[in-house]
């Protein structure tokens, strides 16, 4: 018997997506460069959420 494929990416498959792009961009980025980009980086999840209250 066969399974539905799925259609729509699981979690894991958008998390690793997600991971293998971030270390493309930073890869050879000074501690400088990184704070810089990590600090004006948008989420990259659509559930994620940023939270500067405290």
């Amino acid at each position: 018997m066969k399974t539905k494929e799925q259609k729509q990416k699981t979690l894991v498959q958008q998390l690793r997506e997600i991971r293998d792009a971030v270390s493309g961009d930073i890869q050879n980025m000074s501690f400088e460069q990184l704070k810089a980009y990590l600090k004006n980086k948008k989420p990259l999840h659509p559930t994620m959420f940023k939270s500067n209250d405290g």
